[in-house]
């Protein structure tokens, strides 16, 4: 049996709040450090630059986290012969969510450094921002990665099924498109495709999944 009705709408509102969170994360990081965006240890010399990179951090961590949820429940509403992906694809998602929490973990300790009052014109606090932003990078371009295979694993399996062919083929292309976007240099937006998508499996849900093979 796959999940109830109850877990399903979990899963739903977990995928919808989380679109919103990578939406609000991602805006919030762009204008930290979008391109007309001053050096960091600059922006974050303000209060209210200290703000936003907080939000960033904040929501982005949301948002990975909730996506998992929706992943390890829409991955339940699989069939029997599409275990082996659907478990995969959860394990994956766990990882991807662990690599996020921990270089966001870093981008957060900029803004409590400064509360601590370390100066932002010290050596000391521009190394650990170039420090931070070299994590960002590496962690997010392996996150996105283990995200967009996730993605692809899962559409895989839900494009097999009549009724959620748009389910599925859907996440294939977004995770192809995801992992095209890495090598030039865009690979950030896949987390607004990760949104799109999950506005998508928000809807399965609430439909109740109803092609599943378990229900």
């Amino acid at each position: 049996m796959g999940p109830g009705p109850f877990l399903l709408r979990v899963g739903a509102v977990s995928f919808l709040l989380s679109a919103t969170a990578f939406v609000t994360g991602v805006a919030a990081l762009y204008r930290a450090e979008g391109p007309n965006a001053p050096n960091l240890w600059v922006y974050l010399a303000d209060p209210s630059g200290r703000a936003v990179l907080d939000l960033a951090s904040k929501a982005l961590t949301v948002a990975v986290l909730l996506w998992f949820v929706g992943i390890a429940i829409i991955s339940m509403t699989l069939p029997p012969a599409a275990e082996s992906a659907a478990r995969l694809a959860r394990y994956l998602a766990a990882i991807a969510a662990a690599v996020f929490v921990g270089f966001l973990s870093l981008q957060f300790a900029l803004g409590a450094v400064l509360d601590e009052g370390v100066s932002p014109e010290s050596p000391e606090f521009r190394a650990l921002v170039l420090q931070a932003h070299a994590a960002a990078d590496w962690g997010g371009w392996t996150g996105i990665v283990l995200l967009a295979a996730a993605l692809l694993l899962l559409g895989a399996a839900l494009a097999r099924q009549a009724a959620r062919r748009a389910t599925g083929w859907s996440a294939v292309v977004l995770g192809g498109l995801g992992l095209a976007l890495i090598p030039i240099g865009f690979g950030f937006l896949f987390t607004i495709l990760a949104a799109i998508w999950a506005v998508i499996a928000a809807i399965d849900l609430f439909r109740g999944g109803r092609a599943s093979g378990r229900t």
